[in-house]
């Protein structure tokens, strides 16, 4: 068995997340050409880096099997109970595109994974775009796409486009910026355009997936020195009748996932890397996106929750500056 040293957390994000909740592991040792004695050892080792999973027998055969969370509830449905309602989704924030720093190739990336675990929604927490501020002079020489047209036109030429995947998306603060400077409305034209993307609102939208109110949000603001303290903040102004079930905030890039008044929050990291403004505002930046694995009664009380995070490294930023947009190809998905 390989030792923790030996393998890095980031080969550990990529091979968990090639390991399903009920695949067989022999299945699992014949994509990646290991032994069975192997596979043991990448399991110990997930466990090690905290990715929780174990292997067990179903029906005779050996299979993985994710540990989820369990919500506190009074209901006593099993989590293979067909009462309940199982949907994955994939989440992403801040894309950023049209900065010399975005990383469009990481955003392939995820959606090419969503595609491979049969995931039809991905939602988008805004800042889709880099926007336009006029108040900051550095902002022309850190972008390859000046303006309105260059920015969504990319958007609707090089955003990933899958077959059976719908984005969902809200605008963001970079991106209301097109608004602001001269009443141009990106929403409108990339869901003229793009038929698989879908408008949800500006800063905050929401949507029901299985009758689960999920609410995508994106704050101003600077984030506090607790991650949870912003977000606990606003899920206390909400009165219990509003509040959803699931709250997806963007514009931090950060990473962190808790759970508050019954409302399962999820801080959104950002798929695009640290720009010359957080470097000079000397602000971190989390480069990642969530699959979340949600398991709903029929009211749209979530049962279980498992949210995975997926990171990204150093090395797989493409960090010289324009890099990604001179080597970044559209996206396409052979069956």
């Amino acid at each position: 068995m390989e030792s923790k040293n030996d393998i890095s957390l980031t080969h550990i994000n990529r091979i968990y997340r090639y390991m399903r909740s009920g695949m067989p592991i022999e299945s699992f040792a014949e994509m990646f050409h290991y032994s069975l004695n192997e596979v043991n050892g990448i399991v110990e080792l997930c466990n090690l880096y905290g990715k929780k999973i174990s292997i067990v027998e179903e029906d005779g055969v050996l299979v993985f099997k994710k540990n989820s969370i369990k919500l506190p509830s009074t209901s006593k449905l099993d989590i293979d109970s067909p009462k309940l309602n199982h949907n994955e989704i994939c989440v992403i924030s801040d894309t950023h595109l049209g900065n010399i720093h975005q990383q469009l190739h990481l955003v392939n990336e995820i959606y090419e994974e969503a595609y491979h675990r049969g995931i039809d929604t991905v939602l988008h927490v805004g800042d889709l775009l880099d926007g336009n501020y006029l108040n900051r002079p550095e902002s022309p020489r850190q972008q390859f796409l000046h303006g309105f047209d260059e920015q969504v036109g990319y958007v609707v030429d090089m955003y990933p486009k899958v077959n059976g995947i719908t984005t969902y998306f809200i605008l963001g603060s970079h991106d209301e910026t097109h608004y602001k400077n001269g009443q141009s409305t990106p929403d409108k034209w990339i869901s003229r355009c793009r038929d698989d993307m879908v408008y949800l609102g500006q800063d905050s939208g929401e949507i029901e997936i299985s009758n689960v109110k999920t609410v995508l949000d994106h704050p101003g603001g600077g984030s506090a020195q607790s991650l949870s303290y912003k977000p606990q903040k606003r899920i206390e102004i909400l009165e219990s009748h509003s509040k959803p079930k699931l709250l997806l905030i963007g514009h931090y890039h950060k990473s962190y996932v808790f759970s508050y008044r019954n409302v399962q929050c999820v801080l959104v990291p950002a798929l695009c890397d640290k720009t010359q403004f957080q470097q000079k505002q000397g602000l971190s930046n989390a480069l990642g996106a969530y699959f979340l694995d949600i398991y709903s009664d029929q009211k749209g009380n979530i049962q279980y929750f498992e949210p995975e995070e997926v990171t990204f490294s150093k090395n797989d930023i493409w960090d010289e500056p324009g890099k990604d947009r001179a080597r970044v190809r559209k996206l396409e998905i052979k069956d």
